[in-house]
C-alpha cells in the first residue's frame, strides 16, 4: 500500500452556513469531528483571513423559496478557487434536483453527488465524466427530513474524508516576464500573460510554501493552455542556498487541465521512461472553479524538434522516439477488425471544417475537392483491414517532442488515448513537422510543395527509401520523412495504411479554427515568408493528392 503521513485532523476547522445558523444537530456533528460551525454572511467574509480555516460551506435549499440557492451559488462559487468545498443540500419533495443540476450547468460549476442518468445536462465542453471527479466541486445531496440528525452525521463524515488542502499563500509574490516587455507596469504584464484572480489563487496554492514565482511564457502550444516556465524560490531551501526550484507550469480550462492530469497519473507514468517524459508534481498540481493549473519538472537542457530538425540535428531522434521513448505503447498493440476509414473518418469527425479565413487559400494552391468531398473518397475507398491499435499521444506534432542529446522526450500528455490506430502517432509527427516545419520558409509555396512531391506519390507510400538531392532546401524534410515512414512501416498491416492515415492527420491541421499568429516577419505583406496560414492550406493540399491517387491505385487494384 502507499505510504501515509498520520494526520492530526483536518488543517481547516471551520464549516460555514449561508443564510441560517447551522441547527443543533449539525453543530454537534461537526464538533465531534474537530470543526467548529459559523453562519457565513457578509460580515464573516469582511473578517480577515475568514476563507483561509474555512473547509466547507454548506447551502441548505429553503422550501419557502426553492431558488434562492442559485444566488448563493453565484456569490460563492469563487470560494472553490480557494479550495473551499460547497455542499448544497436540496429537498427531493420539492421535485428540485433537475433545477439543481440545471443551475450548475448555466453557471458551469463542477458537480458532484448528482445520478449519472442525467449527465446530458453538463456541457463536454466544461466537464468531463471520462475522468474522475476532482476537488473542490460543488456536491449536491438530498435533505432527509425524517431523519435530520443522521443526515447531518452523513455530510460531517463526508467532509471529513474529504478535507480542503492548504489555502492560498498570500505572501506569494508573481513575476509575470513577457519578451521585451521591460517598459510595461505589472499590472499590463498580467494582462498579457491572462493572469486572472482565480489563476493568482491557483499559483498561489500551488506554491504555497514558497515566498515567490517568476513566470515566463511559453507560446509554441495552441491548446488554449497557457505554458510557462517558472522560478519557484521557496520560503525554506533544504539546500541551503537561494536557488529557485524550475519548473513548467500549464494554467487553462479546468477540464483540460484535470484531463491531462488524469493522463499523467496513469497511462503517461506507467508507460514511458522515467527520463523521457517531464515528471508529475502532484502536490503542485490544483483547481478552481474554471481554471486549473498542473505543475511538472521542467526538461532541462532540452529543445524542440521543430527548432533543431532543420538543421539535421534531431533526425536520429526520431528512431529514439518509436523505439525507446513509446516502444512500451507499440509492443502493446493489438490487431483491430474493424477498417482503418472507421478510424479516420472518426478523427475527422463532422464538426471539422476549413476555416472561412482559410478556404480561398487552399484554392489558390491547387486544391480541386471540398473537405466533404474528400471526405467521401476516404469513406468509399477499400477496407483496409485489421489495424494495429493501442496507446498513442494524440498529439504528437513537433514541439512536443523535445530533443535532449539522443533522447526524445515527450510532453503535453492530455490527449494520449488507448485503442487508436498506431499509424496516428506517426502521420501526427510528420504533419507537425510538416506545419512548423516550413513556416518562415522565404519559397513560395509553390515551390515548396514541388520540392517535396516526391513523397506523396502512391509508389512513395509503399517504400520507405526516399532519396532528396543534398542541394535541394527542403532535404531535411525529406530526411526526416524517410525515418518517420520507416518506423510507420512496422505498424503497417495492410499496403497503404500510413497513406491513407497521413491524408486524415493533414485534413485535421487543415481545419484548425484559429486565425492562426505570425512568428515575426512570417507571412507579414511583403515578408516573402510563408506564414502558418500558408502552410496549414498547403497541409490541405498535400492531403488532397494522397487521397486522389491512393483512390485511384485502389481502383486499379480493384479492377
Amino acid at each position: 500500500m502507499a505510504i501515509f503521513e498520520f494526520s492530526a485532523g483536518p488543517t481547516r476547522k471551520r464549516i460555514g452556513f449561508v443564510r441560517n445558523a447551522p441547527p443543533d444537530e449539525a453543530r454537534t456533528a461537526f464538533e465531534q469531528r474537530g470543526y467548529d460551525c459559523y453562519l457565513l454572511d457578509d460580515a464573516a467574509l469582511q473578517v480577515p483571513g475568514t476563507i483561509a480555516v474555512t473547509d466547507s460551506v454548506i447551502i441548505s435549499q429553503q422550501p419557502e423559496k426553492p431558488s434562492h440557492f442559485k444566488q448563493d451559488l453565484e456569490i460563492f462559487s469563487d470560494l472553490l478557487n480557494y479550495d473551499c468545498r460547497l455542499y448544497l443540500r436540496y429537498h427531493p419533495d420539492l421535485g428540485s434536483q433537475a433545477l439543481v443540476l440545471d443551475t450548475l450547468s448555466s453557471l458551469k460549476l463542477p458537480p458532484s453527488g448528482f445520478d449519472k442518468s442525467e449527465i446530458h445536462r453538463f456541457s463536454p465542453e466544461w466537464f468531463d465524466p471520462a475522468i474522475p471527479l476532482f476537488a473542490p466541486f460543488v456536491h449536491i445531496l438530498g435533505v432527509d427530513a425524517q431523519k435530520p440528525c443522521a443526515g447531518w452525521r452523513r455530510l460531517a463524515n463526508l467532509i471529513a474524508s474529504n478535507p480542503a488542502d492548504r489555502p492560498p499563500n498570500p505572501d506569494l509574490a508573481i513575476d509575470p516576464r513577457t519578451a521585451g516587455a521591460a517598459g510595461n507596469n505589472l499590472a499590463h504584464e498580467r494582462e498579457l500573460l491572462h493572469l486572472t484572480n482565480e489563476r493568482e489563487l491557483l499559483l498561489k496554492r500551488a506554491f504555497w510554501n514558497c515566498s515567490s514565482i517568476d513566470l515566463f511564457p511559453k507560446t509554441e502550444g495552441m491548446s488554449g493552455v497557457d505554458a510557462f516556465e517558472a522560478f519557484a524560490h521557496p520560503d525554506k531551501n533544504v539546500v541551503g542556498n537561494q536557488a529557485p526550484y524550475r519548473c513548467f507550469v500549464k494554467l487553462g480550462p479546468r477540464v483540460k487541465v484535470a484531463r491531462e492530469f488524469e493522463k499523467y497519473r496513469t497511462t503517461a507514468l506507467e508507460n514511458v521512461p522515467f527520463h523521457l517524459g517531464p515528471r508529475l508534481r502532484a502536490d503542485r498540481c490544483v483547481l478552481g472553479r474554471s481554471q486549473g493549473l498542473i505543475t511538472c519538472d521542467y526538461v532541462v537542457g532540452a529543445e524542440t524538434l521543430r527548432d533543431c530538425i532543420r538543421d539535421g540535428r534531431g533526425v536520429h531522434v526520431i528512431g529514439n522516439l518509436f523505439n525507446q521513448t513509446l516502444i512500451s505503447w507499440r509492443r502493446a498493440a493489438t490487431e483491430e477488425p474493424r477498417p482503418l476509414h472507421v478510424f479516420l473518418i472518426e478523427h475527422l469527425r463532422e464538426r471539422s471544417v476549413i476555416p472561412v479565413h482559410r478556404e480561398r487559400l487552399i484554392e489558390s494552391y491547387g486544391a480541386t475537392k471540398t473537405l466533404d468531398e474528400l471526405r467521401e473518397v476516404m469513406a468509399k475507398g477499400r477496407p483496409s483491414q485489421p489495424v494495429l491499435v493501442g496507446v498513442i499521444h494524440g498529439d504528437l506534432h513537433a514541439t512536443n517532442v523535445l530533443v535532449r542529446m539522443n533522447d526524445a522526450v515527450i510532453i503535453d500528455l492530455e490527449r494520449i488515448a488507448a485503442g487508436q490506430p498506431l499509424l496516428l502517432d506517426a502521420a501526427s509527427l510528420e504533419g507537425g513537422l510538416f506545419v512548423d516545419g516550413f513556416v518562415g520558409d522565404r519559397r513560395s509555396a509553390e515551390d515548396v510543395l514541388d520540392s517535396i512531391e516526391s513523397l506523396y506519390t502512391a509508389e512513395a507510400l509503399a517504400q520507405d527509401d526516399h532519396y532528396c538531392n543534398p542541394a535541394n532546401r527542403s532535404a531535411w524534410f525529406v530526411d526526416s520523412v524517410r525515418q518517420i515512414r520507416m518506423q510507420a512501416g512496422q505498424m503497417e498491416l495492410q499496403p497503404y495504411q500510413y497513406g491513407w492515415t497521413l491524408a486524415a492527420v493533414l485534413l485535421k491541421k487543415a481545419c484548425n479554427p484559429e486565425h492562426l499568429p505570425e512568428d515575426g516577419e512570417a507571412g507579414a505583406a511583403g515578408s516573402g515568408k510563408l506564414s502558418r496560414e500558408d502552410v496549414r492550406a498547403m497541409a490541405f493540399v498535400l492531403a488532397e493528392r494522397i487521397i486522389l491517387r491512393l483512390s485511384e491505385k485502389s481502383e486499379i487494384s480493384s479492377s
